[in-house]
């Protein structure tokens, strides 16, 4: 994920501003303090529910600041929860601690391994669950980098946020239940997957899934929508290649069709080594371009990206925010260890995207289909338009020729396994 690691001045000035009214013990705090605190805190994701209400202005009463080193523990797996956090400034990650069996006989075959499971940065929320149901903390966050952290405890919590923190992941449970992966599972399943899903919002335009980067988790579309997208090398100039090709084939043909049969047989050939994509020799004289294509477009409900995730692949495409979108994470280490068989149903029935020479081909025999459709438009419009020349005049005062036509430029739009495929 792409982490911003600087702020404008302006926001920069503002969580100082925060930073230090934190600092004032609550017991020293001022009603002039809590509302200007308030104030400064009303558009923070964790106080949006209730800003500028009196219920905001009580919880400033008795928030602190906490701050944190690199490589410092926030919060361990299995402690008792009292307090949640809200990020102000910094970058944590998410460390799962997990037992794996190591298959060695004669010796203690089960051992604890700490998995990184995510990083969370300004403006995210961890903590809430062990609030929310009395249980242990579920997995530890450990700071990457100097961080500073609003701390809620846990009876100004339950006070005044708990309602809205159980309806926030009720909605996130009743979305899960509806998901055509999991709608089948019991509830009591997807509530535990429901307490260990991640919520990501992303911006239009916004990298969610690098291409060749690795992916713990599968994604499943919230709200927006979600393009995939894939860079391929195509030739620049082909004039040389289909030189190469005439002179090979060149010979008389006297008979029209097996002519045309020849020449239909020799595009496919053509067609089929553009398909290959640059040689040694094209990359070597700089005769090929990168086009980002996009394969299709996600929409909710959607999952992505089970194939790479579940079989532990590098991704071959990337994953882009085609709009703001609301994502629920799930890490693949959860739903196998939560629903065995869903996560087998996954591995086995999921598969990858195509790989680059059929989409060169898919590419080039659709463009090939355009440029003969464009003629054909070309042609009638052409002919229509003499017609209307000799009934109007009674002669062919102009000769409309398929030249003096502007052919109508089509979208390269393709449907592609019931998705949306464009070609940029």
């Amino acid at each position: 994920m792409k982490i911003n690691t600087h702020l404008d001045s302006e926001e920069e000035e503002k969580i100082e501003k925060i930073k230090a009214l934190l600092e004032i013990p609550p017991k020293k705090r001022e009603d002039k303090t809590c509302l200007e605190l308030m104030n400064l805190t009303k558009n923070l994701k964790i106080f949006e529910n209730i800003a500028s209400s009196i219920e905001h202005q009580n919880i400033c009463g008795s928030i602190t600041l906490a701050k944190f080193k690199p490589n410092e523990i926030i919060i361990k797996q299995g402690d008792i929860g009292d307090c949640l956090y809200y990020i102000l400034h910094g970058l944590v990650s998410i460390q799962l601690s997990i037992q794996i069996d190591t298959g060695i006989e004669d010796k203690n075959q089960i051992v604890n391994v700490e998995k990184n499971i995510g990083e969370l940065k300004d403006g995210e929320i961890f903590g809430e669950l062990a609030l929310l149901y009395n249980i242990p903390r579920t997995a530890s966050i450990i700071a990457l980098t100097d961080t500073a952290l609003i701390k809620v405890d846990k009876i100004p919590f339950n006070k005044y946020l708990k309602n809205l923190f159980e309806g926030q992941l009720q909605d996130q449970i009743e979305f899960l239940q509806i998901c055509p992966l999991f709608h089948k599972l019991p509830k009591d399943l997807i509530i535990k997957l429901g307490i260990r899903a991640v919520i990501k919002k992303y911006a239009t335009g916004q990298i969610i899934l690098k291409n060749d980067s690795k992916c713990d988790s599968i994604f499943i579309i919230r709200r927006g929508t979600v393009k995939v997208v894939k860079e391929i090398q195509f030739i620049k100039n082909d004039s040389k290649l289909r030189q190469k090709r005439m002179k090979k084939n060149k010979s008389q043909i006297l008979d029209f069709n097996d002519y045309y049969n020849r020449q239909q047989m020799e595009k496919e050939k053509l067609l089929e080594l553009l398909a290959l994509g640059p040689n040694e020799d094209d990359i070597k004289e700089d005769n090929y371009v990168n086009k980002n294509i996009t394969l299709e477009i996600l929409k909710i409900g959607d999952i992505f990206p089970p194939y790479y995730s579940s079989n532990e692949l590098y991704l071959d495409v990337q994953f882009e925010s085609d709009n703001p979108c609301e994502l629920i994470e799930l890490d693949i280490s959860n739903i196998k260890e939560i629903i065995p068989e869903t996560f087998e149903f996954i591995k086995k029935y999921s598969k990858p995207y195509p790989n680059e020479t059929f989409l060169r081909r898919f590419h080039y025999y659709n463009e090939s289909w355009l440029k003969y459709k464009n003629n054909v438009k070309c042609n009638i419009m052409a002919d229509s338009l003499n017609k209307k020349a000799v009934k109007v005049n009674n002669m062919r005062t102009k000769i409309y020729k398929k030249k003096d036509v502007i052919g109508l430029k089509l979208p390269l739009i393709f449907n592609f396994k019931n998705q949306n495929m464009k070609f940029k």
